[in-house]
């Protein structure tokens, strides 16, 4: 399925998934690779919106792969370099395999829908609010050693809980179907959704992420439940989502990159995004956010946060 398929989701935002890989040597150049002045320039081109369902650019030795997340979940991000030549790549993720969802379609719609308008989930305080801008702030910072989805939901929502997020806290857990599977490359995640997760320790997330339904993905018809989720989309967009989502793509084994860095989408809620890869015995995790709640140091200040909170 493309980015023009039935993608029923908050239309203001691109649903772009970011990887940046720093490699050994330079790529080699190609037609279909943009170009920027700075790795932040490329990362704010190919996250902003595109109907395309894979761009690359490269500056120096980084690359970044951008994908619609309709076409591409984390881990294809991960064959997509392979692909390109980079490879062999290969991950330590885990798959959610044939877990089975809480709800159907029209039953998590209107679930999700009662919370935004009744229950809405914590947001994190903004100090200062930025004002108007366009796209995405996005940060990273590296940790030593290497570290489950579990610690690092727990380090996260702690850092947010101190900043003044709660009650209520909701975390959206990206995960995938399959990790090992064949044949093209496609979105093959799920998500898992964790609420109250202030009141749970490291052992309580860890249980709630193994016993979790998953959520399906904001894909479906053109008939009346879609329609009317797609409106009442765009009415409670700022109510909508978790205070958090988290994307962890595992321990990374990739022996012609240097570092790798990966940035989920940002979407409903709070707005900010978690991502984590392992790779030669460090984590590089990231945030991103709104550029229009949040600049580069105040998200820095919360990423340094969670990472105090594993290293």
């Amino acid at each position: 399925m493309t980015a023009r398929g039935r993608w029923v989701a908050d239309p203001s935002i691109g649903w772009r998934i970011l990887l940046d890989a720093r490699l050994l040597d330079p790529p080699a150049p190609a037609a279909d690779v943009r170009s920027a002045t700075s790795v932040t320039e490329l990362r704010r081109q190919l996250a902003a919106p595109d109907p395309a369902p894979v761009l690359v650019g490269a500056v120096g030795r980084e690359l970044v792969v951008s994908a619609h997340h309709s076409a591409v979940d984390g881990l294809g991000l991960l064959r997509v370099l392979e692909q390109r030549g980079h490879g062999p790549v290969t991950s330590s993720a885990r798959g959610v395999g044939e877990r089975p969802s809480g709800h159907g379609y029209a039953g998590t719609v209107g679930r999700r829908l009662a919370e935004a308008a009744f229950r809405p989930p914590a947001r994190v305080p903004v100090d200062p609010p930025v004002g108007s801008r366009d796209g995405d702030t996005m940060v990273e910072i590296d940790v030593p050693g290497t570290y489950r989805t579990a610690e690092v939901v727990h380090a996260a929502v702690r850092a947010l809980v101190d900043r003044g997020a709660g009650p209520r806290v909701a975390v959206a857990v990206g995960v995938t179907r399959d990790p090992a599977a064949s044949g093209p490359i496609a979105d093959r995640s799920a998500l898992l959704r964790l609420r109250d997760v202030e009141r749970l320790d490291l052992y309580g997330i860890d249980r709630a992420l193994r016993e979790a339904p998953v959520e399906r993905p904001p894909v479906a018809g053109s008939g009346f439940v879609d329609r009317a989720a797609a409106v009442a989309m765009r009415v409670l967009a700022r109510r909508l989502g978790s205070t958090l989502l988290v994307s962890h793509l595992g321990e990374v084994g990739a022996p012609a990159v240097e570092r790798l860095a990966f940035f989920p989408v940002t979407a409903g809620g709070t707005g900010i995004s978690l991502g984590a890869v392992g790779h030669g015995g460090r984590t590089v995790l990231t945030l991103r956010a709104r550029a229009a709640a949040w600049d580069a140091d105040g998200l820095e200040r919360v990423l340094e946060a969670v990472g105090g909170r594993l290293a």
